[in-house]
């Protein structure tokens, strides 16, 4: 069935145009389906207020400027945030890694290789800790195979997002249990030393917390603004309730 948003369609060479950009989504259709239907709304919305915008993101822009209030965080709220998570503002704080990796590529079947770290991770637990070096020089396809998986002595910031917040959850001289899933692929992972940081004081992460607050307020609001869009308009084809957008990314 075409998609039409208060009688207006939306045609499968919009949709095709539209696809490419949502190749990482779980459903790459239904995700480019609701981003089109939002921005047909977002442009019935400009037509209405007035705005005649031929550029998708200037126009997306100038009806949510108009229409989407967002308050801005006051400086308790900021303190506020601060003092729940104060473990994203420390700094000086290092430990040492080693880890194998099962590196993943385009050709690679993701589940296999998952299953074949995950036999390898049991069978090094059964070895114990000082087999570590010889089994990141037979199976890790990281250059630090070389050195027995070694990456030294690791700062926050030095490594991706996903592997640092596993490695910094551990506890000094521990062999993870579990695969720590990256971009890049699986890791069995083994810490050393880890010495704690200081945290920053408020004032020098006060900007900082507030302009998050502010985007996650605007995100929010955006959200919900859209929402309302599609719940007074006449959607035909697509159920786009609870549907978020990448305009909100």
């Amino acid at each position: 069935m075409m998609i039409q948003v208060n009688g207006v369609s939306i045609d499968e060479a919009a949709l095709a145009d539209e696809l490419p950009r949502h190749d990482g989504q779980r459903d790459p259709v239904k995700s480019a389906s609701h981003e089109l239907v939002f921005r047909e709304l977002l442009r019935q919305r400009a037509l209405s207020l007035g705005i005649h915008e031929t550029d998708t993101e200037v126009l997306t822009q100038a009806v949510l400027d108009a229409e989407v209030i967002t308050p801005e965080p006051d400086a308790s709220a900021c303190l506020r945030y601060y003092e729940l998570h104060k473990n994203q503002f420390v700094y000086n704080d290092s430990i040492e890694v080693w880890h194998i990796l099962f590196q993943l590529t385009p050709r690679i079947d993701a589940k296999r290789l998952r299953t074949y770290a995950g036999d390898i991770l049991n069978t090094l637990y059964q070895a114990g800790p000082d087999a570590f070096a010889d089994y990141a020089r037979q199976y890790s396809n990281c250059p630090s195979s070389a050195k027995g998986g070694a990456l030294g002595i690791v700062l926050r910031g030095d490594t991706l997002p996903e592997f640092e917040k596993a490695v910094f959850a551990m506890a000094p001289h521990t062999l993870l249990n579990r695969l720590v899933d990256t971009r890049h692929g699986f890791h069995i992972v083994r810490t050393g030393d880890k010495q704690e940081g200081s945290v920053m004081p408020f004032e020098s992460v006060h900007a900082r917390i507030a302009d998050w607050l502010s985007q996650s307020s605007r995100r929010r609001a955006t959200s919900q603004y859209l929402q309302l869009l599609a719940g007074q308009a006449n959607i035909k084809g697509l159920d786009i309730e609870g549907a978020d957008s990448p305009l909100l990314q």
